[in-house]
């Protein structure tokens, strides 16, 4: 494999010397955030010596950051530069509520570009390249994080964003695109909607690398997705937060992609993986925990032990690729998060367990939900029902098969219900894969539930 670098010295830098610039950068960052009333308040009650913070162990001390303080402090966050240095808002997508306002100075900007620079050049993507940006646009971070990353290679980009899929699939076939920037469930999409219309994406499109991001991708999702594509395509994982400065946090390079890691960009972030519950940190690698990060550079909007939400693990060889980024420990792919694992009898549940098992079984279509019932409380589910589409002909076999892979996979049997063709929602951003029953009924009219079992017939 080949590795290209955006900035060398600082790709590959030895872990020692990115320890020295993190000490930097976490001092910095620390006496930026004193100019924000929230944090400056919650270090003096805390007893914090901002002064004495120089590693990561030093930041045991210092109170975590989450959503719900951040919705507090709406409408400007935690603001911490001039109102006229500030040169952009941009917002978060509101999924799990309020949208929160993050604050970007004319250098958090540039960095967004370097950063997204660096990403894309690992991942194999240059300047003779002709890309297809599907991320959103308006408020939202990716769709312009992207732009900036393809115009700081060369690359010569369309900003399409999500939806419009017939022309997009048709853009691909007539404009020999080369590199697509989308979640993966919408590439998914393009791919079915491509086939619909007498295309097919593996003869008639050019792309050779995909740069997924947005949502949790399985393994097997990923190879399925690959498949489809032209032979020696390509699929890359970006990874990133709206509150932490855009989408280029972390990514992939040739070899870590084939290991489901990522690198993460250590002079701009540096991260912990803690336990959820305790709160203490997971330092054993191939142990699931939390992703908490603290920015490093970032002027408008610091983020000080940001607690992301998102479940991630240490590698195995976290500070040793063969790419030469030693200096970016690598983290295993998002598999989902704190508050989507579903309890379901007794036994944790995560989405993305149910999507590597239904990618991987033939014959199943693009669409595929988990209809949960919420208990008395509203706390977590009690019973999930996986309904995938299949075709009439193939269920004999495909419903047996998947039901005993889930069952592998979760210890747990779930109900698995056949929906025909076209019955499920499809989703051009982020898929909502998890639904109650009330939810489904609405997306889904033409599949029936029984609210009292969460039984779904056709």
């Amino acid at each position: 494999m080949t590795t290209t670098y955006w900035s060398p010295a600082l790709e590959t830098a030895a872990p020692e010397e990115i320890q020295l610039l993190q000490q930097d950068g976490l001092r910095r960052t620390l006496r930026t955030a004193l100019r924000v009333p929230h944090y400056r308040d919650r270090l003096a009650e805390a007893g914090v010596d901002v002064a004495a913070v120089r590693t990561a162990e030093d930041l045991a001390g210092v109170p975590f950051m989450d959503k719900a303080q951040l919705r507090e402090l709406q409408p400007w966050g935690v603001q911490a530069a001039r109102r006229a240095d500030i040169v952009r808002l941009n917002a978060t997508t509101g999924t799990t509520g309020l949208p929160c306002h993050i604050a970007f100075t004319r250098q958090d900007l540039d960095n967004i570009g370097e950063l997204g620079a660096r990403n894309l050049t690992a991942m194999g993507v240059r300047s003779d390249d002709i890309a297809w940006q599907c991320y959103g646009y308006g408020l939202w971070i990716g769709g312009s994080s992207l732009d900036r990353a393809y115009e700081q290679v060369g690359v010569t980009a369309f900003p399409a964003g999500p939806g419009r899929t017939t022309l997009a699939v048709e853009r691909l076939r007539d404009l020999g695109v080369t590199v697509i920037s989308c979640t993966p469930t919408f590439a998914l999409l393009l791919v079915e909607r491509a086939r619909e219309a007498g295309i097919d994406p593996a003869a008639d499109w050019r792309l050779r690398i995909g740069i997924f991001g947005g949502e949790t991708m399985s393994p097997a999702a990923m190879a399925r997705l690959s498949e489809a594509m032209p032979p020696g395509f390509r699929p890359h994982n970006t990874y990133g937060t709206t509150e932490l400065g855009g989408p280029f946090v972390a990514g992939t390079c040739a070899y870590s992609r084939e290991q489901g890691t990522f690198h993460v960009w250590s002079d701009h972030y540096l991260i912990e993986i803690i336990d959820p519950e305790s709160g203490e940190p997971v330092t054993e690698p191939d142990v699931l925990g939390e992703l908490v990060v603290t920015t490093l550079q970032r002027e408008g909007s610091p983020m000080v032990r940001w607690r992301t939400r998102d479940l991630t693990s240490w590698a195995p060889d976290a500070y040793d690729c063969p790419c030469g980024r030693r200096g970016h420990p690598k983290i295993s792919w998002i598999s989902g998060r704190t508050d989507d694992v579903l309890k379901v009898r007794g036994s944790l549940v995560m989405p993305s367990q149910v999507e590597d098992v239904v990618s991987a079984v033939a014959d199943i279509g693009a669409g595929w939900q988990l209809v949960v019932d919420k208990d008395p409380d509203g706390l977590r589910a009690t019973e999930a029902t996986v309904v995938v589409e299949i075709a009439h002909a193939l269920r004999e076999t495909a419903v047996p098969e998947l039901s005993d892979r889930l069952s592998d996979r979760l210890g747990i049997r779930l109900p698995v219900v056949a929906a025909g063709d076209g019955e499920l929602p499809r989703y051009e951003g982020k898929a909502r894969r998890v639904l109650t029953v009330e939810e489904f009924g609405a997306v889904a009219p033409l599949v029936e539930l029984d609210p009292r079992t969460t039984a779904v017939t056709t």
